[in-house]
């Protein structure tokens, strides 16, 4: 079966294979560049800054009915973003509670009529990117205020590590598919590298006379 893959194959497909794996080459380098390129955004992307989410803690007027450690107006800011609620959530009602009220969103209903129905300010200026800041903000500025014991580190490193998590999930799946895509590349060009020494062999074992012949 050997014998009839190499027969099958002209020595004139020599330079063809070559192409194609400096081409693979050049293709792994690109592809290389884009993965670093995008996981770089990535990370830009998911990264929080607190001292951008306390300007705009601050240029929204949030203080105004919010504090971080005591109920005002609205809730304690520090306990409503560390324990219990996702971060999509808060996103979505910090942006538009109404909206979450209209679709009778449990979580949203139960803030709504615990507060006797005041309705909050809709902040469809902030981008996610800007949430996620305040967030952060708000549990920083949240963790300096709790006193230091066991339960609250284990409250904090559970926070922490949910926070990661869910940050880490598109990196992770960027990471494998560059491996997978490195995978199929290196198994390509293992490909070509074989049926090149195959080919060399054959034309080392064939007589020059034959090879002559089929360039006339």
């Amino acid at each position: 079966m050997k014998a009839e893959i190499v027969s099958a194959i002209s020595p004139a497909s020599f330079k063809p294979l070559k192409a194609i794996a400096m081409s693979s080459d050049q293709f792994t380098r690109r592809l290389l560049i884009i993965n670093l390129i995008l996981l770089s955004a990535i990370q830009f992307a998911v990264a929080q800054d607190p001292v951008k989410g306390k300007a705009l803690f601050t240029a929204n007027n949030c203080g105004t009915c919010h504090k971080i450690d005591e109920q005002m107006v609205g809730p304690a800011l520090g306990p409503m973003v560390t324990m219990g609620h996702k971060e999509d959530y808060l996103i979505s009602w910090i942006q538009n509670n109404q909206a979450l009220i209209e679709k009778k969103n449990p979580e949203a209903l139960e803030i709504y009529n615990k507060f006797n129905q005041q309705p909050m300010p809709v902040f469809s200026n902030l981008t996610n990117k800007d949430v996620k800041d305040i967030i952060s903000y708000i549990r920083s500025e949240w963790k300096t205020m709790q006193p230091v014991n066991n339960d609250m580190q284990s409250n904090g490193k559970s926070v922490g590590r949910k926070s990661s998590a869910d940050n880490t999930w598109p990196i992770i799946g960027l990471v494998i598919t560059l491996i997978i895509a490195f995978l199929i590349i290196v198994i390509l060009n293992k490909t070509i590298a074989r049926l090149e020494g195959l080919l060399l062999n054959r034309k080392k074992i064939l007589p020059k006379k034959q090879f002559s012949k089929k360039k006339r």
